[in-house]
């Protein structure tokens, strides 16, 4: 989990294992959510939430504030070769550029290994490579984004507007706006990759995909 969050602690069922990157740390602690790890330059997870972290048997994995890598992208390396599957969360709002930075970096190739989703607020993401099912339910809003390059997208299914054969741009917005009307709908993209973003409680619109 990335940046501090406010509201309800979100549905996280039973992770094997938990990352705090930075002040992910203190959402943490305010929804009293078992942390294996703290990593990050550590600017702006609060003192309280680094001596619980410490309390309870957190490592905490400190870096310099002049790095090369942001703190989700330390927390994801930290945890290849340890799980086959990550979901993050991430918080909503905030600095438009960190939000860019952190969806981007979801879609890197260092992660392909791994099935990768993300919470942001209300917002859920799939990082898809490959035959991917997505979360959602019938009449809910998604969107195909391609991240780093065109992405070929072999078929679709469960969406008003199919996508066969086509290669979406990411300088593109052809892909947004399509709307679930068989779930689980499915992606299969055999080049590249997409963020499939489900916006909650978006309501359907010109779907772009289709035009």
């Amino acid at each position: 989990m990335a940046g501090d969050q406010h509201g309800e602690a979100p549905a996280t069922g039973s992770p094997d294992l938990v990352i705090a990157a930075d002040g992910g740390l203190d959402a943490a602690r305010r929804w009293r959510l078992r942390v294996d790890a703290v990593v990050g330059d550590l600017d702006s997870a609060s003192e309280a939430a680094l001596d619980w972290a410490k309390r309870c048997n957190a490592t905490v994995d400190a870096h310099p504030a002049d790095k090369d890598a942001t703190d989700l992208e330390l927390a994801m390396a930290s945890v290849l070769g340890q799980v086959e599957a990550v979901h993050v969360l991430l918080p909503a709002g905030g600095r438009l550029d960190q939000a860019m930075a952190s969806l981007v970096a979801l879609a890197s190739p260092r992660w392909a290994a791994l099935e990768v989703t993300a919470t942001v607020g209300e917002a859920h993401v799939t990082v898809v490579r490959g035959l991917r099912r997505l979360r959602g339910e019938v009449g809910e809003v998604v969107s195909l984004l391609a991240v780093g390059g065109p992405a070929l997208v072999a078929s679709t299914s469960g969406l008003l507007f199919p996508l066969a054969e086509e290669a979406l741009s990411p300088t593109s917005g052809r892909g947004t706006s399509n709307v679930i009307v068989a779930a689980p709908p499915t992606v299969d993209v055999v080049e590249g990759v997409l963020l499939a973003i489900r916006p909650a409680g978006a309501a359907p619109g010109p779907g772009l995909a289709g035009v």
